[in-house]
C-alpha cells in the first residue's frame, strides 16, 4: 500500500555522496558542474533553459531526481536536449563568424533584393550602432545555421547595403519574396521588385530580425520557429501575430479580414491535445491529490510519476 506522505528516501550527504537507501550511492551535482550546465542551458535554450536546469541542480536533483527513476530519466533527456541545442548554437555562431571573417562579393543589381538599385560597396560599411551589434550577436546562431544550409546547397552568398545584409539565393523560393532567418535573408534567385517595394520589405524583415534576437535570448535558437509554427496554425496569413508585429503592408500581406476569422478549431484541438499529452502525469497527480487530499507515491517514484488515480 502506498504511504500517505511522500518522504524522500535520502540521508544527509556524507563525504560528498548522497545515499538513496537501497540504491547505489550517487554524487550530487558539484558547484563547477552547475556552472557548466548553466552555460550549456543558456546556450541551448536561453533564459528558459536556465530556469529549467538551475532549480533542478540546486533542489530537485539531490532530493527528487535521485529518488525517482522516471525523474532521473526525464532529467537526463532534458540535459541531452540542452547539449544538442547548445551544440547547434555553437556551430551556428562559428559559421557566422567564419562568414563575417571573409569578404563576400557585392550583390549585382539584377539579382539583389532591390533590383535595379545601385549597390553600396559591402567592403566599407559604416560602423553599426550598439543595438545592431547586440542584435547580430543574439541572432548569430540562427544566421550561421542558415548560412551552413546555403553552403551545403551550393548556393552563392553576397552582401548588399550599408550596413551589410547577407543574401542567400534559394531556387526553391521561386518568385516568392523570401524570408529572414536570424540576419540572413533567404531569397529567390531573381526577385522582381522595385526599390520602393524593396525598402518596405527590408523594414518588415528587420522587425523579424528583432523577433529572432528577443526570442533567442528568451528560449534559444528553436523558440521562434516553434512559436511561429503554433501561431501560424492558429492564426494563418494576415492574422499571424508575428507578421502583424513586423507590418503587414511592408511585408506584402493582405489586411486582416473584417471580422477576423480567429483561431482555427482544428489547431486548438491539436495543441490542446499536445499539452494534455505532455502534462498528463501532472494532471493525474493534481486530480488524485484533490480527491484524496494528500500526496501519495510508490517505491522508486515521486507523487507525480506514481501511476493510478486513487
Amino acid at each position: 500500500m502506498p504511504s500517505t506522505r511522500w518522504r524522500t528516501p535520502l540521508r544527509e550527504p556524507q563525504n560528498g555522496l548522497v545515499d538513496d537507501g537501497a540504491g547505489p550511492r550517487r554524487r550530487p551535482t558539484s558547484g563547477p558542474m552547475r556552472v557548466v550546465w548553466a552555460l550549456v542551458a543558456f546556450a541551448g535554450a536561453g533564459v528558459l533553459g536556465l530556469l529549467l536546469v538551475l532549480p533542478r541542480s540546486r533542489h530537485l536533483r539531490p532530493r527528487r531526481v535521485l529518488a525517482c527513476d522516471l525523474c532521473q530519466r526525464r532529467h537526463r533527456r532534458l540535459l541531452a536536449a540542452m547539449v544538442v541545442l547548445a551544440l547547434l548554437s555553437v556551430v551556428g555562431v562559428g559559421l557566422r563568424v567564419s562568414q563575417r571573417a571573409r569578404a563576400l562579393p557585392a550583390c549585382l543589381a539584377p539579382t539583389s533584393i532591390a533590383e535595379g538599385r545601385s549597390v553600396t560597396d559591402p567592403l566599407m560599411p559604416a560602423p553599426a550602432p550598439l543595438r545592431s551589434r547586440v542584435r547580430s550577436l543574439l541572432t548569430a546562431p540562427a544566421s550561421g545555421l542558415a548560412l551552413g544550409f546555403a553552403e551545403l546547397q551550393g548556393r552563392g552568398l553576397c552582401s548588399v547595403g550599408d550596413p551589410q545584409i547577407t543574401l542567400v539565393f534559394i531556387p526553391a523560393a521561386k518568385d516568392l519574396n523570401g524570408g529572414v532567418v536570424g540576419e540572413v535573408f533567404l531569397a529567390s534567385p531573381t526577385p522582381r521588385m522595385n526599390p520602393i517595394r524593396a525598402e518596405l520589405l527590408a523594414r518588415h524583415e528587420s522587425r523579424h530580425v528583432d523577433q529572432w534576437a528577443v526570442l533567442t535570448l528568451v528560449g534559444g535558437v528553436a523558440l521562434l520557429p516553434l512559436a511561429y509554427l503554433v501561431d501560424e496554425t492558429l492564426f494563418p496569413v494576415s492574422e499571424n501575430h508575428f507578421e502583424q508585429s513586423a507590418g503587414l503592408d511592408e511585408g506584402g500581406y493582405p489586411p486582416v479580414p473584417d471580422p477576423p476569422v480567429g483561431p482555427r478549431g482544428w489547431a486548438i484541438a491539436l495543441w490542446a491535445g499536445v499539452l494534455l499529452v505532455l502534462a498528463r502525469r501532472r494532471i493525474r497527480w493534481a486530480v488524485r491529490t484533490a480527491v484524496r487530499r494528500r500526496s501519495t507515491h510508490t517505491e522508486g517514484r515521486c507523487p507525480v510519476h506514481t501511476p493510478g488515480w486513487r
